[in-house]
């Protein structure tokens, strides 16, 4: 266990309700996982994309648990304030202590895509790690040709920066290039109150 690690809390938002996983989550993370559109952006060598119950049911109750001891970053379940189906995931990863820096991840169920949760999603994570974990950075990077992602960025209130030219291989065999990313404390909007 690392001796810095992100706390076991629930963020919410104005639609949003952002929790540990459990495992009551499994059947829902699996049908994300193999649907075809997340296959499609999922990066290469996402051990997810093809993965069984078995798999799904130790993500959710120990893969999530032990990235945040190690204090490697920090996963939470996205679902309606009030409770309900999920809606996806938002992660915080290759977290760095000492800089105090972050990339983000997300995905959306496609049973609820088009609403704006993952951007409001990614928002709330980011000014969460910003303001109540002393984050410095948060950053996130987009396939170029994923506009979905790279709209979800831009709602999300996070700032481009560039192009890592080349960057990511392709399920194709290619490599693509990689929008960049970030949100910092400067860019957050005053706090509610």
């Amino acid at each position: 266990m690392s001796d810095e690690v992100f706390p076991r809390t629930v963020i919410t938002s104005d639609r949003l309700r952002l929790r540990p996983f459990e495992a009551s989550d499994v059947p829902e993370v699996h049908a994300a996982w193999h649907e075809e559109r997340f296959v499609s952006t999922a990066p290469v060598g996402y051990p997810y994309a093809n993965a069984g119950l078995k798999t799904a049911f130790e993500w959710c109750t120990l893969g999530t648990e032990k990235h945040r001891l190690d204090g490697k970053g920090v996963s939470f379940a996205v679902e309606p304030r009030e409770g309900g189906r999920l809606i996806g995931h938002v992660a915080l990863f290759d977290a760095d202590w000492t800089s105090r820096n972050a990339e983000i991840h997300y995905w959306t169920a496609a049973w609820a895509r088009g609403n704006g949760y993952a951007a409001e999603a990614a928002n709330a994570v980011a000014t969460w790690a910003l303001r109540d974990i002393a984050y410095e950075r948060i950053s996130l990077h987009a396939a170029t040709a994923n506009s979905a992602s790279r709209h979800v960025a831009d709602s999300a209130g996070f700032q481009f920066e560039g192009t890592l030219r080349n960057f990511a291989p392709t399920r194709s065999g290619t490599r693509t290039d990689l929008a960049v990313y970030s949100l910092i404390k400067q860019d957050l909007r005053p706090a509610a109150g």
